[in-house]
């Protein structure tokens, strides 16, 4: 197979199997309910949980993590594809995920799948992650907040522990898909909250509004 056509397979694979809908899938199966349209307007873990049920998370997760997250790293390796290829198409994956072509780029937070490209090419940060955001939960409870003190971490940590460009860009590229996707979120804003206020609750913690409770309870049309 020539080179272009391998690079060009591994990264449609790094997206369109990234972009597969699973939660809204079974949310529409199992509670007959668009997950877009219900809760935080997350199709993720956390609105899975509250409005579909607790069961239906882990193997969504499972899918998401070793499925999602994991092979495009590695079918871009059996193609035989240098490591930013690899780096591509895992991005890829994140990116499918978050901004999903089949719902009107409306997706999940890239939370699972990026774990998975992490253990696929980053063990270490990925350990580091697991550290700092389980520290930071302990302490405050706020988990976003620390998912993106740990992202943030990330490029920080390739360049300390002297890893491969490749791996710097990766990391790199994790916090900005992960910036991007709160800032925009899956609407444009919630009414009586003003913008600054907004972008601020979505960059620190993932919603538009401070209260938890609240988002995850609302309806999201």
């Amino acid at each position: 197979m020539d080179e272009s056509l391998k690079i060009a397979v591994a990264l449609a694979y790094g997206y369109l199997l990234g972009a597969v809908p699973m939660s809204y899938v079974v949310g529409r199966l199992i509670k007959g309910i668009d997950l877009r349209r219900v809760g935080s307007g997350n199709v993720g873990a956390s609105n899975m949980w509250v409005h579909v049920g607790p069961f239906w998370v882990f193997p969504i997760g499972v899918f998401d993590v070793f499925v999602k997250g994991m092979t495009p790293a590695l079918v871009a390796r059996a193609l035989d594809l240098e490591l930013d290829v690899q780096v591509g198409a895992s991005l890829l994956a994140i990116v499918g995920h978050n901004w999903p072509v089949w719902l009107k780029f409306q997706g999940g937070r890239g939370i699972a799948p990026t774990a998975g490209v992490l253990l696929s090419l980053g063990r270490l940060e990925l350990a580091a992650i697991v550290v700092i955001v389980t520290a930071g939960w302990q302490l405050t409870k706020a988990s976003p907040v620390w998912v993106l003190i740990g992202f943030g971490i990330l490029p920080l940590l390739s360049l300390w522990w002297d890893r491969p460009g490749e791996a710097v860009w990766l990391m790199t590229g994790i916090l900005a898909i992960t910036v991007v996707k709160r800032l925009a979120s899956n609407s444009l804003r919630s009414p009586g909250v003003s913008v600054p206020r907004m972008l601020l609750n979505r960059l620190l913690f993932d919603r538009d509004i401070a209260d938890h409770d609240a988002w995850v309870e609302r309806n999201a049309e």
